[in-house]
């Protein structure tokens, strides 16, 4: 059962710190800075591969790249991440948010993907609201992991012209 308090501050938060930058498909020529946020609540997977194929996959194409994988010290009360891990709302510049949270229950994904002021951004779960510009969902006999759907992900970043 969920907690109707944090629940009641969860929602403050989301209202008070939204984007209101209008987004859109972009293509991987106008991207200057990406982030990308990994889920380490997956006891199954190893954050560390995901993290390495992404750094190596935007290292190629030579666009900066800021990698979210928290920690559970790295989430504050309400499950958002601490501005020491993130900076501060004032800081972000990203053009594109990569969201591998594969549950919308992901409290820190869910609230990195909403008050993201990138231009672009792309997920693997629909959130309430249409958040992402695109969705990348698993194939029903498909691979579930966050390596598969990153490169789902890029395929598709790729064709984006």
């Amino acid at each position: 059962m969920k907690n109707p308090i944090l629940t009641f501050f969860r929602w403050l938060a989301l209202r008070r710190d939204h984007s209101t930058v209008p987004t859109s498909l972009m293509p991987l020529a106008k991207v200057k800075l990406v982030t990308v946020f990994v889920d380490t609540t997956l006891p199954e997977e190893d954050p560390t591969r995901v993290c390495r194929a992404v750094q190596q996959f935007f290292d190629y194409h030579g666009i900066p790249v800021t990698i979210l994988c928290p920690q559970k010290g790295d989430l504050n009360l309400l499950g958002r991440l601490k501005p020491r891990v993130r900076g501060t709302r004032e800081s972000r510049q990203e053009d594109l948010f990569i969201s591998l949270a594969a549950s919308p229950d992901n409290f820190a994904g869910e609230y990195e993907a909403r008050c993201s002021p990138a231009r672009f951004k792309v997920g693997r779960c629909r959130l309430e609201g249409d958040v992402f510009d695109l969705v990348v969902a698993v194939p029903e006999n498909g691979e579930a992991s966050q390596t598969a759907a990153f490169a789902a992900i890029k395929d598709y970043l790729n064709k984006i012209r």
